[in-house]
């Protein structure tokens, strides 16, 4: 009984704060995220019975825009505020499940500590009511990683299941969490026994793979192209392997200038040439080939940059905060000095207990692995770093914090 009150407790604590943020902070559903507009347009082609999600960069990831077009039915003209309160309870319960997480990893108390900090990270509750996919699928990983632990620590099927429907829900909302799937099977691999060693990794893949077959038959037939969740992969590695993306991450224009605010706008154009219009204007399968070529050759003409651009890309992503090349320096400040405690203690807990049970602790390896690899190969982008595993930093920097506190009274006593 004593569990379910704490559960309930943090489920009322989260949404209290995320229903305060909204009220105070002044911020419409659409003022801080660019997509929001062409993601509403998305759901109004659901709704015309249309499921082609081609933005012409690339096809998006289906979950949101017909999680959207639900709530338009469903409704009807308070599909808004129904919207929002659905993106308000993910998130509270996943704030649950972060704290179920820290139980099953550390203690009781330990959890309670990593929860209270996440409720109340800036950064988490930047999203919570914007109409994009950053909220929603920050919650469903949070959720399904729960699911994973459970069925690691019960070696139970439901929880198996659960985790991978989940997880297919997740990906198919972001698709760069699809970098996650062999480390997600390898830990199911090193932690089960017996013959569900193999045989629960192969069930989780089979359930990802069937949840493919909609979206992926339909753009088989509509673009030629089979597309597991999005096909804009060969796009953000062009974005991050191109004249582009040296500019944005090394070269960076001067605030102010017309340089600099084409870069904010994406004109690719302005920055890669002609050849981008050539390329956008042709059909999928094979836009999506010719991004690749065009990177390929970009790396092999400039070597030097390239390295020096990876080196950049990865100091990013280690650095706490947005970037302070692009934004104000007030606002780099605020990100940089909330992160960068969490960040050390996150970074210092991790390294502690990979080292000491490093089975158990894999999964966040592998997360951090993946991000690791998302941002250094494609390209450094902040906002998903922070849906993606900022909640993992702040789970270990709770246990960090409560250890350290436990030794200083040791100390003292």
């Amino acid at each position: 009984m004593k569990r379910y009150k704490t559960e309930t407790g943090i489920f009322i604590y989260f949404l209290f704060v995320r229903i305060s943020f909204i009220i105070l902070s002044g911020f419409n559903t659409c003022e801080l995220c660019s997509d929001s507009g062409w993601i509403d347009m998305l759901s109004e082609r659901v709704l015309a019975g249309n499921f082609d999600f081609d933005i012409g960069r690339f096809i998006v990831a289906p979950f949101y825009n017909i999680f959207i077009a639900i709530h338009k039915i469903i409704f009807q003209r308070y599909w808004t505020v129904a919207l929002i309160s659905s993106q308000l309870i993910l998130s509270s319960l996943s704030g649950v499940c972060l704290y179920k997480i820290g139980s099953m990893l550390f203690e009781r108390r330990t959890a309670l500590v990593s929860t209270a900090i996440f409720c109340v990270f800036p950064m988490t509750l930047w999203w919570v009511h914007t109409f994009c996919t950053e909220s929603i699928f920050q919650s469903l990983l949070i959720i399904s990683l729960f699911f994973l632990l459970k069925t690691v620590y019960t070696a139970r099927y439901l929880y198996l299941i659960l985790s991978a429907i989940i997880f297919s829900i997740t990906f198919l909302t972001k698709a760069h969490i699809l970098l996650y799937s062999p480390f997600l099977a390898l830990y199911l691999f090193m932690n089960l026994y017996g013959y569900k060693k193999v045989f629960f990794p192969f069930v989780y893949t089979s359930i990802c793979l069937l949840a493919t077959l909609p979206f992926g038959i339909y753009n088989l037939k509509l673009h030629n192209q089979y597309i597991i969740s999005s096909n804009g992969s060969a796009f953000h590695f062009y974005t991050g392997n191109s004249n582009f993306g040296y500019i944005t991450v090394v070269d960076v224009p001067e605030k102010g200038t017309e340089e600099f605010q084409k870069m904010k706008d994406m004109d690719m154009s302005f920055f890669n040439g002609e050849i981008h219009d050539k390329i956008m204007i042709k059909k999928h399968y094979i836009k999506q080939k010719e991004y690749l070529i065009y990177s390929v050759n970009w790396i092999a003409n400039n070597p030097v940059s390239f390295l020096k651009l990876k080196l950049y890309n990865a100091f990013f992503f280690i650095f706490p905060g947005v970037s302070f090349r692009h934004y104000n320096l007030r606002l780099w400040a605020f990100s940089f000095f909330v992160s960068a405690p969490f960040y050390i203690l996150g970074y210092i807990g991790m390294i502690f207990w990979i080292k000491k049970d490093f089975k158990h602790h894999f999964f966040s390896f592998g997360i951090f692995i993946t991000m690791f690899i998302f941002s250094v190969v494609w390209y450094t982008q902040n906002r998903f770093r922070t849906i993606t595993i900022e909640p993992i930093y702040i789970l270990y920097a709770g246990n960090t914090l409560f250890r350290m506190t436990k030794k200083l009274k040791g100390i003292i006593y």
